[in-house]
């Protein structure tokens, strides 16, 4: 019926251009594929909590290599674009600043898309549980969505994963919804006419199944995260690429898109040069088990 292409996790820099030719290499990538929609699902910009301009610059890599007769593009923030939830104790907590030069740059933070026979959903995972008024109006979206939905079946995108491995699982972990947060997306997870659920965050490649709905989780054009940061990748491959959607009547087949052209950058030796910040005696925000 329809294609949608997801790209993730580009991490673009004025500052630090480290991954910005392989985006070059997607956005060709990009250019041969035919799609009603490229939708990004998070971390555009390498570290836009910290700098202001960060966002802006990273629409302006982005609409410019993308071009006019591209698309339409729709986007939901990461972690390294408004910050990681709501602790105030964090490097880069989440606030409604932050959301706003998101909307600014990149276009609303949560959204929606109608399409035929379908309703595709953008949710922005770095405002649950901080009791934002970015986290109110997002939940009066849902609701209102839900309410609207008629016979249509649903598509959620959106950065972190709901869950890794299981809806119930109760582990704490930077790479997925947390547990306690998770409960504001169960209407939409545990949703009858949900088919899809595609994320980014992780930077590995994983498709799977769950009864009628396909959780995807989309390679990164940026780099690939190794065994330092993400020792268990649950099955899922360390490799560069974007997601191709194919929306059929009542489910979604996936494939990978390859960027044969993109060089495998290797985070972990460089994750210090990259996130000073975050280098002593912790891995990058968002990239690993001691995050936080």
């Amino acid at each position: 019926m329809f294609t949608v292409l997801q790209i993730s996790d580009t991490h673009l820099s004025a500052r630090k251009p480290l991954f910005n030719a392989n985006w070059d290499c997607a956005a060709r990538t990009l250019s041969r594929e035919a799609a009603a929609l490229v939708v990004h699902t998070g971390d555009a910009a390498l570290d836009g909590p910290d700098n202001e301009d960060a966002l802006a610059f990273a629409a302006a890599r982005i609409g410019r290599r993308l071009g006019p007769e591209t698309p339409r593009l729709r986007c939901v923030p990461g972690n390294h674009d408004v910050g990681e939830g709501p602790d105030p104790a964090l490097l880069q907590p989440t606030t409604d600043a932050l959301v706003a030069a998101h909307v600014a740059a990149l276009g609303p933070a949560c959204w929606v898309e109608d399409m035929p026979g379908w309703r595709l959903i953008g949710i922005n995972t770095q405002v649950l549980g901080t009791g934002l008024s970015a986290e109110a109006a997002q939940a009066r979206m849902l609701a209102e969505t839900l309410l609207t939905l008629g016979e249509r079946r649903l598509a959620l995108f959106l950065h972190k994963p709901p869950f890794l491995d299981e809806p119930d699982e109760d582990t704490e972990s930077n790479w997925a919804v947390p547990p306690r947060d998770r409960v504001a997306l169960a209407p939409l997870v545990g949703h009858p006419q949900l088919r899809l659920v595609a994320s980014g965050h992780l930077h590995v490649q994983r498709l799977r199944r769950r009864g009628a709905v396909l959780h995807a989780w989309s390679p990164a054009t940026s780099f690939i995260v190794g065994e330092a940061i993400l020792p268990d990748t649950r099955g899922a491959e360390r490799r560069l690429g974007l997601l191709r959607h194919r929306f059929r009547p009542d489910e979604v087949e996936t494939d990978i898109v390859p960027l044969p052209e993109a060089e495998p950058i290797l985070f972990d030796p460089i994750a210090a040069e990259v996130y000073p910040r975050s280098a002593a005696g912790a891995l990058p925000k968002g990239h690993g088990r001691t995050a936080r």
